[in-house]
């Protein structure tokens, strides 16, 4: 799906220089740049800690998320490096963040900070957008400028000579606030962006942040900008609303975004991007009035039959398609959030799914363990948003892991997530 409509950005955002990042402009209309500074992040889990010494070494994560590379000569002596998971304070930052120890050391050469990147964290931005960042003892955030991109192996790296909290952020992204639309329904686009003071310090601009965007849909429906976002979250931005058309068939996926004119980049001339045109795009789904969609790791199924009814106490949601079938048989009729069990339990839900491979192969909830007939359930969330009478509609989303039946000891599993939207038989 992201292949398909992958997130494009054709150049830089940003004027990592004196002035303004619009060449054209209105200085008297621009408004002021404000420094964005927030509380530091909280530790989570336990740091990684090693010891490397004038001889130099390596330290990393065990998810290779992040990696530094202190060179032959950067210390003198034995030093105690530590990489510290953190929550993220930098709305704009997208994957983990991490705290870099020892920060009261200045090294004697540059040490390498390496980033790695998956496909989520590009979602609304593309990797000519990421930079790292680190925020200083006092709160603010810094960009570092000379970030360099390897699109093949999906990492950004940086030298620096001291280290801080450091998070991998986006200079532009854009977020559809709902993904999924049924005829003549309606979504807010979000278009952020940062800006940043000649020293790199990251900033959001107090009033007017952007004059030159103009919005497009490629597919069915219309756009229209609505307002600038001025100081949310921490970034500018642009709010547009797209709505869908007035009758949708089949499922479609479409693209929603925004070109921007007159950006430029003078500090890092070398970034990807350099023509002054910024365009952004987020993709949705256009969904018929009534569907169910499902996800068995990674692939997608869509029904082609569906049906919702209230059977007794108990609610019971279907799709079937081509590729394979979900049944959800949930013990209560209400709007909530519910978690897979045992379905005669009042709240709990059950889940079945069938996939087509020749001969049809049964997962479940429930599983058992080796040499033990007590049931066990995995670990599954539904969430019921919309809750209909009889001819209304019932919607939702759903997120589990199941269990193959007659696979033996211990049972082979699948995750499964979905979405729903099915008008109520009974």
């Amino acid at each position: 799906m992201k292949n398909q409509l992958s997130y494009i950005i054709l150049c830089m955002s940003f004027l990592l220089s004196i002035g303004s990042c619009r060449k054209d402009a209105d200085p008297a209309n621009k408004g002021e740049l404000v420094p964005i500074k927030a509380e530091h992040g909280v530790s989570q889990g336990n740091p990684i800690v090693k010891v490397i010494g004038a001889a130099g070494g390596q330290i990393a994560t065990p998810d290779g998320m992040i990696t530094v590379d202190i060179p032959a000569g950067a210390v003198d002596s034995d030093v105690q490096f530590t990489i510290q998971p953190i929550s993220k304070t930098l709305a704009s930052a997208t994957g983990p963040a991490y705290r870099l120890g020892p920060e009261d050391v200045t090294f004697h050469k540059d040490v390498k900070i390496t980033f790695a990147y998956t496909e989520e964290d590009l979602a609304g931005t593309s990797e000519d957008y990421l930079y790292l960042a680190y925020q200083d003892k006092e709160g603010y955030f810094y960009s570092a400028y000379m970030t360099e991109i390897d699109k093949a192996a999906h990492k950004v790296r940086v030298n620096t000579r001291h280290f801080s909290d450091w998070y991998l952020n986006r200079l532009f992204h854009i977020v559809a606030i709902r993904n999924k639309l049924v005829a003549n329904e309606e979504t807010e686009i979000l278009l952020y962006y940062l800006e940043q003071w000649p020293d790199g310090k990251v900033c959001r601009r107090d009033r007017e942040p952007i004059k030159t965007d103009t919005w497009f849909v490629n597919g069915p429906g219309k756009v229209k900008r609505d307002r600038n976002l001025e100081m949310e979250n921490d970034e500018t931005g642009v709010a547009a609303t797209y709505t869908a058309p007035a009758s949708i068939v089949q499922p479609t996926k479409i693209a929603v975004g925004a070109q921007i004119k007159n950006m430029v980049n003078k500090t890092h001339p070398d970034r990807p991007g350099t023509s002054g045109l910024v365009i952004v795009q987020t993709e949705i789904e256009l969904m018929p009035d009534e569907y169910f969609t499902w996800e068995v790791d990674g692939t997608t199924h869509v029904g082609l039959s569906n049906d919702a009814a209230l059977m007794g106490s108990m609610t019971i949601l279907m799709g079937t398609g081509l590729t394979g079938g979900i049944s959800i048989n949930l013990h209560a009729d209400r709007t909530d959030n519910f978690d897979m069990g045992n379905e005669a339990e009042p709240d709990k839900f059950g889940l079945t799914v069938n996939i087509s491979s020749g001969t049809d192969v049964p997962y479940r909830g429930v599983y058992y363990k080796c040499n033990d007939s007590k049931p066990y359930y995995g670990k599954g969330k539904l969430t019921i948003d919309k809750y209909g009478s009889i001819g209304g509609i019932i919607s939702g989303s759903i997120e589990a892991t199941v269990y193959e039946v007659g696979s033996g000891c211990p049972a082979k599993t699948k995750k499964v997530t979905g979405t729903f939207r099915l008008r109520r038989k009974l």
